[in-house]
């Protein structure tokens, strides 16, 4: 898809709500199957695994793949799983900071291998944490406690990699996600130093978004980052509890803080407990809907926009309004500053 001159942006209307707690426990992150369903990777020492949702049949859990893993240091297993990936053949991979292992799964969950070397040294992890795939299959893996991204085959080859510890710009303090758009620049969340970096495809630095803070355009920890296919990108914005949307020259368009109502897997378990009903209508409802510590953000080919609430257990989804522009719908940049005479 090619990127229109142009976006008339209509709205981000919130669309609906996935999970509630015991059935989605910290959602860490959040992929896409084949057939389009939720493959939502939740962290928790109760039961590190993956759940498959249906998002069409927003009440039910897929039939015929229910979960895929466990807590556990073994194979197949997930100690703090980080993110989760799909590639073309739906097989799937998942980042362990614990392990400090990339693990990967058949398209019927199947845990087939997994591969990672704790160090500092080239092709070595320690803690790794985002993972996407750039243009030629291969995988870009954030390396964060050795605050670099390196590159992989898919089965774990080493191919190079950018990055060093600090604070100027292209060096990093405790990365943490990672994009690949469909141009090749990589987006890199820098969590400690509260920023987004954009990269070239060889590592070259182009472009630096965003500075300290709780204001508009601002972070406060980074985690999560997505572009779509638009070319807006969105952050997760994790000390600040919401996410972040910037068009793809990095201005700031939009903040989503959260505006959850029951999913229908929890209005059938309220209607069915009653002392559940009865401290809900004893609570402040105005802050059951918004975000808390989100770790992920991802868009589908649909334009809908998915937020793990992490702390809320559960995922909340948004739905792009926005109609594409052509070269005679959308004007060229503006030369001159508009003066408004009051």
């Amino acid at each position: 898809m090619t990127r229109p001159w142009g976006l008339l942006r209509a709205g981000y209307p919130y669309l609906r709500t996935l999970g509630m707690r015991r059935v989605t426990n910290y959602p860490a992150d959040i992929a896409f199957s084949k057939n389009g369903d939720a493959l939502i990777l939740m962290r928790s020492e109760a039961g590190s695994s993956i759940r498959i949702w249906s998002i069409e049949d927003a009440e039910a859990l897929t039939d015929d793949l229910k979960g895929i893993g466990s807590y556990g240091p073994g194979e197949g297993q997930f100690v703090w799983p980080v993110q989760i990936l799909t590639d073309d053949e739906g097989n799937i991979f998942v980042s362990d900071e614990a392990i400090h292992k990339i693990s990967r799964f058949n398209a019927d969950g199947e845990f087939e291998s997994r591969w990672g070397t704790h160090g500092d040294g080239d092709g070595e992890f320690d803690a790794p944490n985002g993972i996407a795939f750039d243009l030629d299959g291969n995988m870009v893996v954030v390396d964060s406690k050795n605050h670099r991204v390196q590159r992989y085959t898919p089965g774990g080859e080493y191919l190079g990699g950018f990055g060093s510890y600090g604070s100027g710009p292209g060096q990093f303090e405790l990365p943490w996600g990672v994009h690949v758009d469909e141009l090749g620049d990589v987006y890199v969340t820098d969590w400690g130093n509260h920023r987004l970096q954009i990269f070239s495809s060889d590592g070259e630095l182009k472009q630096v978004i965003g500075e300290a803070g709780s204001g508009p355009g601002q972070f406060n920890r980074p985690t999560g980052v997505a572009v779509d296919a638009h070319g807006d990108i969105y952050v997760a914005d994790w000390g600040n509890d919401r996410v972040l949307m910037f068009n793809a020259d990095g201005q700031y368009i939009w903040s989503f803080t959260g505006d959850a109502t029951l999913s229908r897997v929890a209005r059938t378990y309220m209607l069915t407990n009653a002392v559940p009903n009865r401290l809900r209508e004893m609570g402040d409802l105005e802050q059951e809907k918004r975000l808390r510590r989100p770790r992920s953000v991802r868009v589908d080919s649909e334009f809908r926009l998915f937020i793990p609430d992490y702390e809320s257990y559960r995922v909340q989804i948004y739905q792009k309004e926005a109609i594409e522009l052509d070269r005679t719908q959308y004007a060229a940049p503006l030369r001159n500053v508009t003066l408004e005479v009051t």
